[in-house]
């Protein structure tokens, strides 16, 4: 008896606690927005380049990759469809287990970072960002998920490499 409850429930909640992630999907397919998805799949694939795998910094880059699951980039200058990405983000921050890294405020762009603890001391498995504002007078919204076992030292660079919008703004989590 006590399987079936449990099971039930476990039925009943498990949208709700995949909501969040499952929510910004819909994004993806829809004309005003901008989405950049790299599976773990592509990871595998990058991460099996022969490189100089001697230089430290090479090296470092390829253990980030081997342990990414997704990165996904979502940006919009509707501001309707901006205003939804922010209502959805403030609603998945508040009913899952991530915690907030930093915020900040620079001329007319606002910055979220949340994060999910990560496999050890500065690592998280989850690191979610929501940007907010104006961009070369255009309104803009990003929203950015990256899962897996990640190195906070070494993300912005991936960012920055695969010109995410708001990967400069990584570099400011310690």
């Amino acid at each position: 008896m006590k399987t079936k409850t449990v099971f039930l429930l476990a039925f009943c909640f498990y949208p709700i606690l995949n909501w969040g992630q499952a929510n910004f999907t819909k994004y993806e397919s829809m004309k005003e927005v901008s989405a950049m998805v790299i599976t773990q799949n592509m990871f595998k694939l990058l991460s099996e380049i022969d490189l100089d795998t001697q230089d430290q910094e090479t090296q470092a880059y390829i253990d980030l990759i081997e342990n990414l699951n997704d990165i996904k980039v979502l940006t919009t200058n509707n501001v309707e469809i901006g205003t939804e990405m922010n209502t959805d983000f403030n609603t998945y921050v508040e009913s899952s287990q991530i915690e907030e890294l930093m915020r900040f405020k620079e001329k007319s762009m606002q910055v979220k970072f949340y994060s999910k603890p990560g496999s050890q001391e500065g690592f998280v498995s989850e690191l979610l960002m929501l940007m907010t504002g104006q961009e070369e007078g255009e309104p803009i919204t990003v929203v950015m998920s990256i899962q897996g076992d990640i190195d906070l030292k070494q993300v912005s660079k991936l960012a920055n490499d695969l010109k995410v919008p708001g990967a400069k703004q990584l570099k400011n989590i310690k």
